[in-house]
């Protein structure tokens, strides 16, 4: 069996399902991006368990994550998938742009008109 470890983002929300035996799945698409040959690599990721569950709340589209598992590959009508059963998804951060107000400095001569002595 094949063991990958990779790093990407995620195409779409995270959608945790339920099999009939009561079993919890979480299944996303992660895109990783290959910049020396400018191609991008698709992956189906399922991680099995309450892990994948806790974890699905905050894998939302765009998030960064390392993903650790087995790979396998599945052909239908002559495209190949690649599919993952994860172990570990561990987030690797998310990029915000949060504006910041302007805020004055403290050391601002309008302090010296405050000072009462």
């Amino acid at each position: 069996m094949l063991t990958m470890n990779f790093y990407g983002h995620l195409a779409k929300d995270a959608v945790v399902r339920t099999t009939q035996s009561g079993m919890q799945v979480t299944g996303f698409d992660v895109a990783v991006n290959d910049r020396r040959k400018k191609q991008t690599y698709w992956f189906t990721v399922s991680y099995w368990g309450k892990g994948g569950a806790n974890i699905a709340p905050m894998l939302t589209k765009g998030t960064a994550v390392v993903v650790c598992g087995n790979y396998e590959e599945e052909e239908y009508n002559g495209k190949t998938y690649k599919k993952i059963n994860a172990f570990e998804v561990t987030l690797a951060g998310k990029k915000t742009f949060e504006p910041q107000e302007n805020v004055q400095n403290s050391n601002s001569s309008n302090l010296d008109d405050e000072i009462p002595f």
